[in-house]
């Protein structure tokens, strides 16, 4: 039974099990509208496809794997939705009180707000740890299929180390916050169903780092090495 926000719940879920999920942050009407406009978009072609494999390496947190899905970078989702930059900054002190930190917003204007729309037949993202040290996304679809899938480390002096693997299945209007950045995660691959998902990166005051072949590899598919060069 949903009992209603629980901030507590979701500081102790958020410490505990590197993630949270906020539910109804978003009225399901509204995400109709925002879901009609993304496919529109999308439909005239002006959206970018990203489609790459195995170019991941540990130099941009990434373990190879596959990325396939269209791609509304910053400047995109301003000019398109703009009322996302407006759900972007007032959520930021909700996210502050879960993570119990001094949360500011992006400098990095490609990747502070992104939306990713996985395809039907194999829409995915690779395992990889985010660079940001607050990862929030925001589900405009609900979803049977392509669940978030986490590795969350675990140590106890009688069990020792292991990995609890965790799935966490999109709910349209709901909020994910999550460690994306101490935590390997990936997109399990979509079958039949379209996914919608509004990412919003945070950072912690004093620590704004990112890769610096981060967005060529993730948005254009530069294996890291050769941005590296390029960039020599």
């Amino acid at each position: 039974m949903d009992h209603g926000f629980d901030l507590t719940r979701h500081v102790r879920e958020y410490h505990y099990d590197f993630a949270t999920v906020v539910s109804d942050v978003m009225a399901s009407t509204l995400c109709d509208v925002l879901r009609e406009r993304i496919e529109g978009l999308i439909s005239t072609g002006r959206i970018k496809l990203v489609d790459h494999r195995g170019q991941g390496t540990a130099a941009v947190s990434d373990s190879g794997g596959r990325y396939l899905h269209h791609i509304f970078e910053g400047d995109d989702v301003r000019r398109h939705l703009p009322e996302l930059g407006a759900v972007y900054h007032a959520i930021l002190p909700l996210v502050a009180s879960i993570t119990s930190q001094d949360v500011v917003v992006s400098p990095h204007a490609r990747s502070d707000m992104n939306i990713k729309v996985y395809p039907p037949g194999g829409g995915t993202l690779g395992e990889h740890y985010d660079t940001n040290g607050v990862t929030v996304l925001l589900f405009l679809t609900t979803n049977r299929e392509a669940p978030l899938r986490m590795q969350i480390p675990r140590a106890h002096p009688a069990k020792g180390t292991w990995t609890e693997r965790r799935s966490i299945h999109a709910t349209a209007g709901s909020l994910l916050i999550m460690k994306g950045r101490e935590v390997l995660h990936d997109c399990e691959p979509t079958v039949n169903e379209r996914k919608m998902t509004v990412v919003l990166n945070y950072y912690v005051r004093g620590d704004t780092w990112r890769h610096d072949s981060f967005d060529s590899f993730v948005y254009d598919g530069v294996p890291p090495s050769e941005s590296v060069a390029a960039n020599a």
